[in-house]
């Protein structure tokens, strides 16, 4: 995976890795067939790509800070214009692209990680988990993810609450952190969440947790989660919880200490865990088991390739529902960039997936990434109605 930068314009802030995108999969060859939908035959090979890293100094340790009140009850969802009539999606599509040419070797170039890794030894023991408490609402129903809010609609707040709200979407994903530079999303969401709050869509904050500190990240949550501006806070934040190719150190001991600490501090936020797809190589290396006792949602990134999306969205269900409800993120991008599918999924390859997600039972659905959607995508995203 890749190391993309991250514009920080918008809050004034260095560049830094933008880890998102490098979730980009390219199928290497599964066949599987599904005798009914919610059974799954096959599992998903997947190839990773890389890219140049970037240096910058790791933050200072901050203490986690004290509890804070539970966010503001979410408005209702805007109303959706169009209904879908949900049946079986296919699972026989056409992927345009695939398979991916052959690709000359690339040099591997070590990810960026922090400085200063914290010792296992030195770290605290994890927290029991707490029973689950937070509404769901805010992560139902349809949504589209934001890493570049300078690139979204120009940065404009309000065009961006415009557009969400024609789509029929019901909450935005921002990110607002990471192990670098800790809290960073103020600037945006002090425009951006009062007028998405207004128009019914909840903003649910995202970052990057390194891990190579868990207290050092939890503080940095924390420090988001507690963000309010005239009364207005995030609906919940969501962890991007990675791996080695990333250069975080993910162990179930340390993504337990990192999630323990925030539910201390916040033991009423929406706590989401963003991860892996359960392939068969993840589900045996992966730590989900650890991470879901902590959050009241897992959310896979579901992102196909060359690998049918109904196949890969039952694959989700099947090892991941017994853990925690889930809201699949979806592929709306092109791998080409990193010698993967050379072609963006199509329109009906969107339609699939969320009538798979819907018919399985997800909380809701949301896409990778608004800054690479194209029209097509877009029309076949909000087209389907997800109540």
């Amino acid at each position: 995976m890749g190391i993309d930068q991250l514009d920080r314009t918008d809050a004034g802030l260095p560049t830094a890795p933008r880890s998102w995108l490098r979730h980009r999969w390219a199928a290497l060859g599964a066949g599987a067939a599904v005798t009914a939908l919610g059974a799954v035959s096959a599992a998903v090979a997947l190839a990773w790509g890389g890219a140049a890293p970037v240096t910058r100094p790791a933050l200072a340790h901050r203490p986690v800070l004290a509890p804070a009140p539970a966010p503001a009850a979410v408005p209702a969802p805007p109303p959706t214009t169009t209904s879908t009539t949900l049946v079986p999606p296919p699972t026989n599509l056409v992927l345009t692209g695939c398979p991916p040419p052959p690709q000359p070797p690339k040099p591997v170039v070590p990810p960026w990680h922090p400085a200063v890794l914290v010792p296992d030894s030195a770290l605290p023991a994890a927290l029991p988990p707490p029973p689950r408490r937070a509404s769901l609402a805010p992560v139902a129903g349809k949504g589209m993810w934001i890493w570049q809010f300078s690139s979204t609609d120009g940065g404009d707040a309000t065009a961006v609450v415009d557009a969400a709200v024609r789509a029929g979407l019901h909450q935005l994903w921002v990110r607002v952190g990471d192990s670098q530079n800790g809290f960073y999303g103020s600037s945006v969401l002090d425009r951006l969440v009062p007028l998405a709050h207004a128009r019914g869509l909840a903003v649910i904050g995202w970052g990057f947790p390194y891990l190579y500190d868990p207290a050092g990240d939890a503080a940095w949550t924390v420090q988001a989660l507690s963000w309010s501006s005239g009364g207005a806070r995030l609906d919940g934040f969501s962890a991007d919880l990675e791996t080695s190719s990333e250069g975080v150190d993910m162990t179930a001991q340390r993504a337990s200490v990192y999630l323990s600490l925030v539910r201390r501090a916040r033991p009423a936020a929406l706590l989401v865990g963003t991860v892996f797809p359960p392939t068969d190589q993840e589900w045996a290396t992966y730590p989900y088991r650890a991470i879901a006792p902590y959050v009241d949602a897992l959310a896979p990134m579901v992102y196909w390739g060359c690998y049918q999306p109904v196949l890969a969205a039952q694959q989700a269900f099947t090892r991941l529902g017994p853990l925690a409800p889930l809201h699949l993120i979806g592929q709306a991008y092109s791998m080409a960039d990193v010698g993967g599918r050379t072609s963006a999924p199509s329109p009906a390859e969107i339609s699939a997936f969320l009538q798979s997600a819907r018919l399985g039972g997800a909380l809701g659905a949301s896409f990778w990434s608004w800054q690479s959607i194209d029209s097509d995508e877009w029309a076949a995203m909000a087209g389907f109605g997800w109540s």
